[in-house]
């Protein structure tokens, strides 16, 4: 996690999972460093947010390129059923020992606008286990941070209420959406 650069990717779909991986996958060849997989992540049924999924692809800073450079910020999957959102290269605010999910985790993703300087206040929220900060890498990413918590699906609701009246954060609830190799 040291000197990484977190790249997310977000989709706009009403695809479901098996129909939204088998357009993914390709897409997310491109944007793969090496042999490491990326990440997906599915919005759960009981959220609302416009970014049905989220890929996460990890690089190495000093490997760190948009592949996509020069494209535009938003694309679209080949049939149009499928808007991609550029949002940016992310680095991890605190690189430590990765979190080991318990069985009763979710995900609960905050994208936090440019405008937020209290940082700070997210890490001093009740309820969640751990808290994954990214901050922008560029002045041209989409959010100035993005905060992956692992809450227990019991308190999801309370901390996504409490996020949700923050201004200039757009939050949801994710789980892992199985890809196979």
């Amino acid at each position: 996690m040291k000197d990484t650069i977190t790249q997310f990717v977000c989709f706009v779909t009403k695809l479901g999972p098996d129909q939204f991986i088998s357009e993914w996958e390709p897409f997310a060849k491109r944007l793969q460093h090496k042999k490491q997989e990326p990440d997906l992540l599915e919005l759960t049924g009981e959220t609302k947010n416009k970014f049905r999924f989220i890929s996460k692809h990890e690089w190495p800073d000093r490997d760190f390129h948009f592949s996509f450079l020069g494209e535009k910020k938003s694309e679209h999957f080949s049939e149009h059923t499928v808007r991609v959102m550029q949002v940016g290269g992310y680095r991890p605010m605190a690189a430590g020992k990765k979190y080991t999910e318990e069985e009763t985790d979710v995900k609960l993703i905050a994208f936090v606008s440019h405008n937020e300087n209290d940082i700070d206040a997210y890490r001093r929220m009740p309820l969640f286990r751990h808290l994954d900060v990214y901050q922008a890498f560029y002045e041209s990413c989409t959010y100035g941070y993005i905060l992956e918590f692992y809450v227990a699906e019991a308190h999801a609701d309370e901390l996504l209420r409490q996020l949700q009246q923050r201004h200039g954060v757009e939050t949801g609830v994710y789980k892992d959406c199985p890809v196979t190799a």
